[in-house]
């Protein structure tokens, strides 16, 4: 019998580079801003902490507000482990704290100069950002409309419910996530996708038809032999 081999198709990703800024800290009593749309303070380096409240609400800290935060050899003390690195903020909005952390992801140093990243994706319906808090999403009051240029710096996944992208706004180059159904990647053809997809699709069917039939033929001539 004679074997039959079929080359596999693969689909092409999109290669994305990942955004990495590079941030220098000068010694002593250096000042750093919210670089997210907002956030919330914790009593301690844990997404699952409490969160700090200003009065009866959370402390909400908005983009640029100006934080002080605790140094260790020039640079911002982390605390936590893994991916949920936290710093510890001394005093925002004129307050001092004895224990609250901020997300290290929201920090920038205030004079840190904003390298525009090369857009790769495109925004196809207005939508808003969104703001990961934890596991949860939440809505912020930046507006991304349709046509809008972003940068995907972790990568797409059309599965995800939401896409992590930067976008520019006033001069100012703002971190957070998009519905992943309003992103468009460069260079993605949906159309093409799905033509590979079920040609996949085809190749796999005319692969079970050919094992049947040569396990038929097989039993045939098994069957006249005895």
């Amino acid at each position: 019998m004679k074997k039959v081999f079929v080359s596999s198709f693969f689909v092409a990703i999109l290669s994305l580079l990942f955004l990495a800024p590079s941030v220098s800290f000068a010694e002593g009593g250096e000042f750093f801003i919210c670089s997210a749309n907002f956030c919330y303070l914790h009593s301690a380096p844990s997404f699952t902490a409490e969160k700090i409240k200003d009065g009866d609400a959370y402390l909400k800290i908005s983009h640029k507000d100006v934080l002080v935060l605790e140094l260790e050899n020039g640079e911002p003390k982390k605390y936590g482990a893994g991916d949920e690195i936290f710093y510890k903020v001394e005093s925002v909005k004129e307050k001092t704290y004895e224990n609250a952390y901020i997300f290290c992801d929201f920090v920038a140093k205030v004079d840190d100069i904003i390298t525009l990243p090369a857009f790769n994706a495109s925004i196809n319906k207005d939508a808003l950002l969104y703001n990961k808090v934890g596991e949860d999403f939440e809505e912020s009051e930046v507006e991304v409309k349709k046509g809008e240029r972003v940068f995907l710096y972790d990568g797409y996944d059309k599965d995800a419910s939401f896409t992590p992208v930067a976008i520019q706004k006033n001069n100012s180059l703002l971190y957070g996530y998009v519905p992943t159904d309003v992103v468009a990647p460069d260079g993605v053809n949906p159309l093409i996708i799905y033509a590979v997809t079920i040609a996949i699709a085809c190749i796999g069917i005319i692969m079970a038809l050919l094992f049947m039939k040569n396990k038929k033929k097989k039993s045939k001539e098994m069957v006249k032999k005895s």
